[in-house]
């Protein structure tokens, strides 16, 4: 064999080798044990827990099966799974706080399964850890103080989910309840701590563009520059001294939108699981002027401290509100009227006493009501009239209508939707006597059925949670 050949046969083997350990390196990649990498067996969890495991030990076609102290709770598919690529893991989260899992020790386990073409799904792995969920926390034998901090200069940002629904039901048909819709709404809000001084905090509440609507299948945007801050005196225990506007005495442009959360009053004291007082919650919200007497009516409401625990990464006290019977006052619902409504309302807060803030509010608010035949005609729906979710409102009569921007919250006076001055809003938003009607839907008429009644329910559900600090 002359040189050349030599040198040529040296490179070919080279290659050849080369080649093998590529093919021998996608083996081992595609080889990758299915295993469990976090967390550790033992580990401590909360909250939303995520259980990582390699991406490449999963083969197309595979898919996952949990199951939780030996019972089968689902199986996903990789594709709905989040991923980290940069750590190579596939991330199935189990939201302990959700689901109510108890404290304590729990096994979870995660099987690999494929399915060949035509075949049964075979299991090619499985792998399983125990933790201890701990989301409760233990207090000290004398409890733990709630109040509020103001710290100048600190903005609290909030993200805001309000969904209304209505629910119709022909009495005695066995017919299905028919459910729909009305608003969907989301948007962010600031609260802003501008000053303390003599144990008060100057506050401002300000909703954050874009504010998004849907209704009736229409979606509305919100980018305007005319978003009014609403501006409080608040003390340490969250009552307010004082409230004021430019809402209020403003006659310089046709419409402003505005946002006020109504913070819970925390008595000065320490608190244990268990406690229980008496409380109240905002009915209405019309910022007249900067007058507390006209900021709304109060309904009282049990309130009791259901336990601390974590929240969002906060250690938090978890406040329950509770309210059922009539809402005190005249209360109209465009052309409508309920004989004898029932109303049930379930506030859950979750206070971050380190932090001294909420951080998360949670309202679920229904009406229930019949309407005699008489009173109305027509198909299932009909017209309603409503005010804006929690605090979202606008000058004029307008809670949540159209405007020429396109926009929800604020209608000019004379809008389709809406309660009495500044959006009239029982905490996740009804709109207060006199309500001049709404968008079809609300609380409307029914179907002509003999004897028949009608049984109405309006639900209003609020989610209020932290998104940022700054």
């Amino acid at each position: 064999m002359g040189y050349n050949q030599g040198v040529e046969a040296k490179t070919i083997m080279k290659r050849v080798a080369i080649g093998l350990l590529m093919l021998c390196g996608a083996a081992a990649i595609a080889q990758a044990p299915f295993t469990i990498v976090r967390p550790q067996d033992g580990a401590r969890v909360r909250e939303v827990v995520q259980f990582r495991f390699p991406i490449r030990s999963v083969p197309q076609g595979g898919f996952i099966g949990v199951r939780i102290d030996g019972k089968f709770i689902e199986a996903v598919s990789p594709t709905a799974l989040e991923t980290d690529r940069e750590r190579g893991h596939y991330i199935y989260k189990w939201d302990t706080k959700r689901l109510n899992v108890p404290d304590g020790e729990h096994t979870v386990e995660l099987t690999l399964f494929t399915t060949p073409e035509g075949g049964n799904s075979r299991v090619l792995g499985r792998s399983s850890v125990r933790v201890v969920v701990e989301n409760e926390i233990k207090p000290p034998a004398e409890g733990i103080p709630l109040r509020y901090r103001w710290i100048p200069g600190r903005t609290y940002r909030y993200d805001l989910k309000a969904i209304a629904k209505e629910v119709q039901e022909i009495q005695y048909s066995g017919l299905t309840p028919q459910e729909t819709t009305l608003l969907d709404v989301s948007f962010k809000g600031d609260l802003g701590v501008l000053d303390f001084r003599n144990s008060l905090g100057l506050i401002s509440w300000t909703p954050v563009p874009p504010a998004i609507s849907i209704e009736g299948g229409q979606i509305g945007v919100i980018n305007s520059d005319r978003m009014a801050p609403v501006y409080q005196e608040v003390e340490t225990t969250g009552r307010v001294r004082y409230q004021v506007s430019r809402v209020a005495d403003s006659q310089q442009a046709e419409v402003y939108y505005y946002w006020v959360e109504d913070l819970p009053l925390l008595p000065p004291r320490r608190y244990k699981p268990g406690d229980r007082w008496r409380a109240t919650i905002l009915l209405g919200n019309p910022l007249a002027s900067g007058d507390i007497n006209e900021i709304g009516t109060r309904i009282p409401v049990a309130a009791r401290l259901e336990r601390f625990e974590w929240e969002q990464g906060y250690k938090c006290a978890k406040i329950v509100y509770e309210f059922s019977g009539p809402i005190p006052g005249k209360l109209e619902l465009g052309n409508l009227q309920l004989d004898k409504p029932k109303s049930t309302v379930r506030r859950e807060v979750y206070f971050a006493y380190d932090l001294g803030q909420v951080i998360r509010v949670k309202t679920t608010l229904q009406l229930e009501g019949v309407v005699r035949q008489g009173q109305f005609g027509g198909g299932m729906s009909g017209p309603g009239g409503f005010g804006a979710p929690p605090g979202f409102g606008g000058r004029g009569p307008g809670g949540f209508g159209a405007d020429d921007d396109g926009g929800m919250a604020g209608a000019p006076r004379g809008g389709p939707r809406g309660g009495p001055r500044g959006g009239g809003m029982f905490g996740p938003g009804i709109g207060g006597s006199g309500a001049p009607g709404g968008a079809t839907g609300g609380f409307g008429g029914g179907a002509q059925t003999g004897a028949r009644n009608i049984i109405n329910r309006f639900v209003v559900e609020v989610d209020m949670r932290l998104h940022r600090i700054f």
